[in-house]
C-alpha cells in the first residue's frame, strides 16, 4: 500500500513537473525566429551576458568594444589550445560574431543581416555592408581556432577601411 502510494506521488510530482516546464516562457532556439535581424540581436545578448558572467566584461556596443571581445576571444583560443573539447566554438563564435556584427549595424548606416548566401550558404547570415558582404561570425571562429593571426578587431578595421 505505501509503494503505491508513493509511486502516485511520484506520479502527481512528474507530471506537475512537466505541467510547469511547458507553461513557462522557454529561451527562443534558432529556427523559432521571425528574421535573420531577430535571431542575431538575441545571439547578441547572450554574448553581452557570456562576456559579463564569464570574463568580467561589460560589452556596450561600441566600435571599441570589439577590442574586448578580441581580447575573451584570445582567452577562448587558449582554452581551445589546451582542450579541444573543453568549449563550444561554433555557440561562441555565434554570438560574438553576431555581438560584432551588431555593433556594426549600429555604427553603421544601411547595414543588414541575411540568412543566406550564394557562396557561404545556407544559413551562412552574411552582414552586408557598404557594398559588401563580411561574415562576423566566421571571424570569431577562425579567431578561436587560429589564434592572433585571426585578430577580430584588425579584421574590423581592415574591412572598414577597405570600404570607406
Amino acid at each position: 500500500m505505501k509503494l503505491s502510494r508513493a509511486l502516485a506521488v511520484i506520479a502527481i510530482l512528474v507530471f506537475a513537473g512537466i505541467a510547469i516546464y511547458h507553461t513557462q516562457k522557454k529561451t527562443p532556439q534558432k529556427g523559432e525566429f521571425k528574421s535573420a535581424d531577430e535571431l542575431m540581436q538575441f545571439m547578441a545578448g547572450e554574448a553581452v551576458k557570456k562576456a559579463e558572467k564569464e570574463n568580467q566584461t561589460k560589452l556596450d556596443y561600441s566600435v571599441q568594444s570589439i577590442e574586448k571581445v578580441e581580447t575573451i576571444l584570445s582567452k577562448l583560443h587558449e582554452q581551445y589550445v589546451k582542450d579541444k573539447d573543453s568549449i563550444a566554438v561554433n555557440d561562441l563564435s555565434m554570438a560574438y560574431g553576431a555581438y560584432i556584427g551588431e555593433v556594426i549595424k549600429r555604427s553603421e548606416p544601411g547595414v543588414r543581416w541575411g540568412i543566406d548566401h550564394p557562396v557561404a550558404g545556407d544559413k551562412s547570415y552574411p552582414l552586408y555592408w557598404k557594398g559588401g558582404e563580411s561574415f562576423p561570425w566566421g571571424w570569431c571562429f577562425k579567431r578561436i581556432m587560429n589564434g592572433p593571426e585571426d585578430n577580430v578587431w584588425h579584421k574590423y578595421l581592415l574591412v572598414k577601411q577597405q570600404r570607406s
